[in-house]
């Protein structure tokens, strides 16, 4: 076998196990980033439902405790 060409083959192995490892480092870069905002977004809303509920019940209580309305 000719050794030169060994060389070239062993560096395509290499070159494409890099681009290789990027490539899944990118994904899971994406992958983490997506579910980051995801679960932002959805403890936003899970803080404005609770809120919502918490200025309902008090709008309710305060409806039935008004002493002065009667």
């Amino acid at each position: 076998m000719n050794p030169l060409q060994d060389l070239k083959d062993i560096g395509y192995v290499i070159m494409w196990a890099i681009m290789g490892l990027i490539l899944i480092a990118w994904i899971i870069h994406e992958i983490k980033e997506n579910a980051q905002n995801r679960y932002y977004w959805l403890g936003r809303r899970d803080g404005w439902d609770m809120h919502r509920r918490m200025m309902d019940n008090k709008a309710k209580s305060d409806q039935v405790f008004d002493y002065d309305k009667n």
